[in-house]
Formats: structure tokens, C-alpha cells, sequence
């Protein structure tokens, strides 16, 4: 499905192409942007879920050394281009450059103890309660000790009514950090930015084999979701929606 949204095509059959792809936004997050400002990022980078590579381009062009890795190598073909472009694909690790790959997150084989930083930017929410535990598991194997995990997902709040489709409960994310070897340093409420042109979609018009595969309750979700974007979406300025967010900074133990 994520291969065919980065080339435009059709995710599901019956479906029109996609207007957008949602976390889309033509630059880093403005979340990410600040806490490296901030200080938060060291030494060596992993941008999990890079998707089109933004934020791992931003993070290069201020001189860290990043490896980026998403799942579809659709994303990761379109990501190289963008750091080609930026001036920063692959570039001596002196002055900061960007490395890209196809993985598998849950596992990251052939990743282990490289990374003293992990940004995981809307990737964690994507997967169901057993990806997730594997996941906080390969990052704790993929890091040093004392690396940061800087984490944000879904979250259940709304940001002027605004909803987001796959909200993850805090207590998700303190049980599974937990379990796998990661120390909570701060949970809280964020916001993301997104690109409103990808959700102008009414989720009635879904295929019928997509609302089989759906959770219970996620189609009314949707249809929530749906009428409160159709509301605003004559007030945006722009095409860009800020959604709402849990942040998680945490810190590698053992």
C-alpha cells in the first residue's frame, strides 16, 4: 500500500489515486526542527519511518550523520532524490550527510549498536501492539547505551476538533517502552504537521475489502474524522493541518 502511495497510484482496488500523501509537508517537522535547536540530537542519527526523507535531510544539512530507513522502497527511492537535490546524499560525515535503506523495523538486522539517536516521526502508531513491542526491542538493539529515542505518535486528544485516524493510549506506550529495555524522560502532547489536500477523501467511498480489514470502531473514527476536516477545511490557510501528537523522549537502559 505505501509503495503504491509514494508513486501515486491506486492503494486499493476501486480506489482513485491519492490527491497527497499526508506527512508530506515539503520540509522537516517543526517539532523536530526545534529539538534539535534544543540539543536533543547527538552523533550518530537513525530516522526510522524516514518516508520521503525530510527530516533526516534537515538533520544532515546541520552536520549529523544519518542513516534513514523506511519499509517501501518507493519512499526510499523518492527520499534519495530529495538529498540528492539538498546537497547532502551520502556526504563525508564530517560536515553531516544522509545514508538510505529498505528495512524492516521490527527487526533491523544488521543494525546493531550503531546509533546514538533514534527519531521516530509518526512510524510507532502504523503498527499493531505486537509490531510495536518487536520494534522498541530492534531499536534497543540497533542503539548504544544511553541512546535517546525521540518518538511521536497519534495521540486520542484533537487540536481544534481536529482528530487523527490511528490514536495510540499512553499506557500503550509506557507498558511496551518499558518492557524493552527504555526509560520514559518525558510523555506529553505535541502537535504534527500534515498536508490537509491528502484528506479531502469521504471514507464511505472506502472499497469494500479495506472496511473488512478495519478494526472496530475505526470506520466511525473515519467518518468523524471526515466530517470534522470537511468543516475546517474552507478556514485553513493553505493546505497544511496540524494534528494531534504524544511526544516521548526516552533514554536506553541496559
Amino acid at each position: 500500500m505505501f509503495d503504491k502511495l509514494y508513486r501515486g497510484e491506486p492503494t486499493f482496488d476501486g480506489a482513485p489515486p491519492p490527491t497527497g500523501i499526508p506527512w508530506d509537508i515539503g520540509q522537516a517537522q517543526p517539532r523536530l526542527m526545534e529539538l534539535e535547536v534544543l540539543g536533543g540530537i547527538s552523533s550518530e542519527v537513525l530516522d526510522i519511518g524516514c518516508g520521503l526523507g525530510d527530516n533526516a535531510i534537515f538533520l544532515a544539512s546541520k552536520g549529523y550523520s544519518v542513516t534513514a530507513l523506511d519499509g517501501s522502497e518507493a519512499a526510499i527511492e523518492r527520499a534519495r532524490s530529495r538529498a540528492d537535490e539538498a546537497g547532502v546524499l551520502g556526504a563525508p560525515p564530517a560536515r553531516g550527510g544522509v545514508t538510505f535503506g529498505v528495512a524492516d523495523a521490527t527487526e533491523l538486522t544488521g543494525y546493531d549498536g550503531q546509533f546514538d539517536t533514534v527519531v521516530d516521526s509518526a512510524l510507532y502508531h502504523c503498527l499493531d501492539e505486537g509490531g510495536q513491542r518487536s520494534y522498541a526491542a530492534a531499536l534497543h538493539r540497533a542503539t548504544r547505551p544511553g541512546a535517546r529515542w525521540h518518538l511521536y505518535c497519534f495521540s486520542d486528544r484533537n487540536v481544534n476538533g481536529v482528530i487523527a485516524p490511528r490514536p495510540v493510549e499512553e499506557d500503550n506506550i509506557r507498558d511496551t517502552l518499558a518492557e524493552n529495555g527504555w526509560r520514559i524522560d518525558f510523555l506529553g502532547p505535541t502537535t504534527y504537521l500534515a498536508n490537509s489536500s491528502s484528506m479531502a477523501g469521504d471514507p464511505n467511498d472506502l472499497p469494500e475489502q479495506l472496511r473488512q480489514q478495519m478494526l472496530p470502531g475505526q470506520m466511525e473514527h473515519m467518518q468523524d474524522m471526515g466530517r470534522r476536516f470537511a468543516a475546517i477545511t474552507p478556514l485553513l490557510d493553505g493546505d497544511r493541518v496540524h494534528l494531534p501528537i504524544t511526544v516521548v523522549h526516552a533514554t536506553r537502559v541496559g
